[in-house]
């Protein structure tokens, strides 16, 4: 069963004893908590829908929590986010602690439904996990399929009021980059551009290209971000057909540098905040940047040293000189500079 059949039979108060939500598409997961609250009485929520920090809780609070009586209403929904138990770690529970949950699953009462939520990845290793999948629904909350994903983006500007005609619609998905491997684009960043162009354009009116690349993250971005993927990877067949591309359509040599530059300055950023200790979506605050763009410069910090960035920052600076007093061709530095770090 899929996250769409699983999320139709919760909204038809179809609902099991035990979920388990994961993965990267976190619009998807939240989506998921409004269907399990849907399904409460709104003016007993309070009483009958608990939604429990998992990194911060213990094997008591969480039976008391489970096994509590709904109150004027069918059923106890207990939400927990991010178990420590689902991804590995052990912090406020022993080995006993575990075991006692693992087989305490078994005996979840009828009128409660319990749902673990994990933003990211789950130890399918683990005994914990190993049971939900018997006892209950495991799903997997990751990218849309290009089928799925085209509805979904076709509902989402229906829904702001706006027409948009199919090839628009595939050209916005192209643009976002969202079905690129390497891109960390969630269905939230998507909403927020949808919304952003459906405002712009105005309810009633026809969605243009002109206006989708005038208000969309540009293509470059992610380029940019998979071309210094691929160099961290010592990759240069992949980086240099990235750079190719990049030219055939128009992008400016030293606007590649620019970015270049610029991304390795977040990596030194990102990485002085992290030691720190510092979230990432604190990092973004800090640096007043997208949560996407510290998260892949976070991603990137452990592809390079910092004696690396600074040799590197070193020769785009030297390549920017030379490029502009006529000492070297653009195209030639930025070739020379994908061989020389890959």
């Amino acid at each position: 069963m899929d996250y769409k059949d699983i999320i139709k039979n919760i909204n038809d108060n179809k609902m099991e004893n035990l979920y388990l939500f994961y993965g990267k598409e976190y619009f998807l997961i939240d989506n998921a908590i409004k269907a399990f609250r849907g399904n409460l009485n709104e003016s007993m929520i309070d009483f009958n829908l608990d939604i429990i920090d998992g990194r911060e809780t213990d094997v008591a609070s969480l039976i008391s929590s489970i096994e509590t009586l709904p109150f004027m209403d069918e059923r106890k929904i207990v939400i927990i986010k991010d178990f420590e138990l689902l991804k590995g770690k052990k912090k406020n529970f022993s080995d006993s602690d575990e075991k006692y949950l693992v087989d305490y699953i078994d005996n979840i009462p009828e009128t409660t439904t319990i749902v673990f939520l994990v933003y990211g990845d789950i130890d399918k290793r683990k005994s914990f996990v190993k049971k939900i999948n018997k006892n209950g629904k495991l799903i997997n909350c990751d990218k849309l399929s290009d089928m799925d994903l085209f509805k979904w983006t076709k509902k989402t500007f229906e829904n702001g009021g706006v027409i948009i005609d199919n090839p628009q619609i595939m050209h916005f998905i192209e643009q976002i980059g969202y079905k690129d491997k390497s891109s960390e684009k969630t269905l939230s960043d998507l909403k927020n551009d949808i919304n952003k162009i459906s405002s712009f354009v105005g309810k009633g009116n026809t969605v243009e290209k002109g206006a989708i690349d005038k208000l969309t993250e540009k293509k470059i971005e992610n380029d940019i971000f998979k071309l210094i993927d691929n160099i961290g990877a010592k990759n240069s067949s992949s980086a240099m057909k990235i750079l190719n591309d990049m030219i055939e359509e128009g992008e400016s040599v030293l606007g590649i540098f620019a970015m270049i530059s610029r991304q390795f300055k977040l990596i030194i950023q990102a990485r002085g905040l992290q030691s720190e200790r510092l979230s990432s979506k604190s990092i973004a605050e800090r640096l007043k940047i997208h949560p996407f763009v510290a998260g892949k410069a976070l991603k990137q910090t452990t592809n390079f040293s910092d004696s690396e960035i600074t040799e590197i920052m070193n020769y785009l600076l030297d390549s920017d000189y030379k490029i502009k007093n006529g000492l070297i061709r653009d195209t030639l530095a930025v070739e020379i500079f994908i061989g020389k770090y890959c």
